[in-house]
């Protein structure tokens, strides 16, 4: 087993008593050589002048070229990037890294307070991707960033490519013989969907000797489906209004968002949606020091395509496309495609054995209510969402070694029960209660026999409580305010020769805080309004490779309070093997063989 004690290099991370960006999120496993680095952009200043409201981002544009000191093949490939603001008010703004068209990250920036500046880090395995950086190329950041006299600072990038060689004792990673970009623009841009109907497409020729093909997706909610969680069927809206957080601003459009892939306009794979929390979202000094999951590097899902391998072998054209049901103005979408080749073959050939998801899209979400008129006259009840999605997917695919047929289960759940009580004349008390699941089994077999194969699980708990308190006749609220968010995430998988993996990569997140019903549109500044911010997070993450990674942070006040690391692991420190991918969507990719 080769692991990387993390203990000492990740104890830099947190100081107590810090108001500066703390995160339990483990960091990507390396291995021990020396990387070749390749720099994107250098304390590149985000500055542009105008309407800090405008979502007409300039882009940032680099060029790219292999490293020349590592030709060969990569053992890993890192993306780094280092964020910094400095002290005053900025909103938290949307970033994107793109190259040849390829999402290579996406996130959202921290904002600052007046006397604090705000600089943190984030990674990305990009091993999966080698393909794309064998050949020079263009790229760019897009971040949507505007001083102006309300928003005074700029953001400050630093990003580049660490390229791990690959030698005896560690291979070159397995990555896909293609990465094709959804995106339209040559360079990469994020496309915004509005509706449900409206889609990100491409029409790809493809080789003739797809073995394997995986969608990676994020959507990432803006505007006025930002807090997609909260919202209400519009039939809802004005029942429930005051509520709101949002300065009497409650959004309809119901409380469901998903992922849906196409393939030549036909449903082909389905995907949660992730409740990603922005540092201004819902109170912006909950997420003090500690933002909240995933809010600075989102994780992407990914979509398993393999079934449709026969289809894309047949020498013509065909379209991918994502769409968001639930979609309400609007979402942020990004999306590349993996594809494997047969070494075997130059040409296969197979067909689209079952799809049940085709006959059941759009699937049926289940929305009912209690909300009445107590003694006083005040709505209270409950609105609740609930929907079930399953589907088979198998597909055919007719090789030199074989037959060999790919059967796709997929299950998931939904639910969001909002709670709406009136205790009081000027108290609105609301309760979100909300849960996405979802398993995938993945089966393979080569001339009937087992072949190989994957299970993944993943669950996505949130929920939010309120307790409002008008201060006047006007729409001036304060309110308590506690939020809690999870993402669980388990794989097992065996390979052609029988050996087995398991991996599991668990975040839990809570924090507290009050609200102030004047600032929550606005960026921090020096508001006198009496804060009590507690908060706790804590990531696990474990591996049959020897993997223990455990790490707690507490904050109190907007600061960090306490860190305990490696808890329950193995000398008490956090230890990764080189090979473990925590921050990968499945933690560990699967290989074609």
């Amino acid at each position: 087993m080769s692991a990387t004690v993390l203990h000492a290099a990740t104890a830099t991370r947190f100081e107590p008593g810090s108001r500066v960006v703390a995160t339990a999120e483990p960091p990507v496993p390396r291995p021990a050589a020396k990387p070749c680095e390749v720099t994107l952009l250098s304390h590149e200043a985000f500055d542009d002048q105008g309407d800090g409201s405008s979502m007409a981002a300039r882009p940032h544009r680099f060029g790219f070229a292999p490293p020349k000191g590592c030709a060969g093949g990569w053992s890993k490939v890192v993306l780094e990037a280092d964020f910094s603001v400095p002290a005053g008010r900025q909103f938290d703004r949307t970033v994107a890294l793109w190259l040849g068209g390829v999402n290579l990250y996406f996130g959202t920036t921290i904002e600052p307070e007046p006397d604090v500046a705000q600089h943190w880090h984030v990674e990305r395995d990009l091993s999966d991707y080698a393909a794309l950086f064998r050949q020079a190329q263009a790229g760019q950041m897009i971040l949507n960033n505007w001083v102006s006299p309300t928003t005074s600072q700029p953001i400050y990038v630093d990003a580049r490519l660490a390229f791990y060689p690959a030698d005896a004792g560690q291979p070159a990673a397995t990555a896909a013989d293609h990465v094709y970009p959804l995106s339209g623009d040559p360079r990469g841009e994020q496309t915004a969907l509005d509706t449900p109907q409206q889609g990100l497409s491409r029409t790809i020729d493809f080789p003739r000797n797809v073995e394997r093909a995986y969608l990676d997706v994020i959507a990432q909610s803006q505007a006025h489906d930002e807090r997609w969680y909260t919202c209400v069927d519009r039939a809802y809206l004005e029942k429930t209004r005051d509520y709101s957080l949002e300065s009497f601003e409650a959004c309809d459009g119901g409380s469901f968002r998903g992922v849906e892939v196409l393939v030549d306009g036909k449903p082909a794979g389905l995907a949660p949606v992730y409740p990603w929390i922005f540092t201004g979202g819902v109170a912006p000094h909950l997420w003090l020091p500690t933002p909240a999951i995933q809010t600075t590097n989102f994780i992407p899902s990914r979509v398993d395509l393999t079934p449709f391998a026969g289809l894309l072998d047949d020498g013509k054209p065909h379209t991918v496309t994502v769409r968001v049901p639930g979609a309400d103005h609007f979402f942020n979408v990004a999306a590349n495609l993996l594809v494997y080749q047969d070494p075997r073959a130059s040409q296969l050939s197979g067909e689209l054995a079952q799809d049940t998801l085709a006959a059941q899209q759009p699937a049926g979400l289940v929305v009912h209510d209690t909300l009445h008129a107590d003694a006083a006259g005040r709505i209270v009840g409950t609105i609740a969402a609930d929907q079930t999605q399953t589907y088979v997917i198998a597909g055919r695919l007719h090789t030199p070694r074989g037959t060999i047929d790919t059967t796709v289960h997929y299950d998931g759940s939904f639910h969001n029960h909002q709670t709406f009580a009136r205790p009081g004349e000027k108290r609105y008390d609301e309760t979100i209660d909300q849960l996405g699941a979802m398993s995938l089994t993945v089966e393979r077999t080569l001339d009937g026999r087992p072949l190989d194969g994957y299970t993944v699980a993943q669950r996505d708990p949130l929920q939010l409580s309120s307790r409002k308190t008008m201060v006047s006749k006007g729409q001036d609220f304060t309110a308590e305010v506690a939020m809690k968010q999870g993402h669980r995430i388990e794989t097992r998988r065996t390979d052609a020769q029988g050996a087995t993996y398991h991996a599991v990569l668990d975040e839990n997140l809570a924090t507290r805080d009050h609200a102030d019903g004047k600032t929550i549109p606005d960026p921090l500044d020096r508001t006198s309004f009496a804060h009590d911010e507690a908060g706790r997070e804590q990531v696990v993450f474990t591996d049959s490779l020897g993997s223990c990674y455990r790490t707690t942070i507490r904050s109190r006040d907007e600061r960090l309070a306490a860190v305990g690391e490696g808890e329950d692991c193995p000398g008490h420190a956090n230890r990764l093997d080189r090979h473990s991918r925590p921050g990968h969507p499945w933690l560990v990719p699967l290989s074609p063989k």
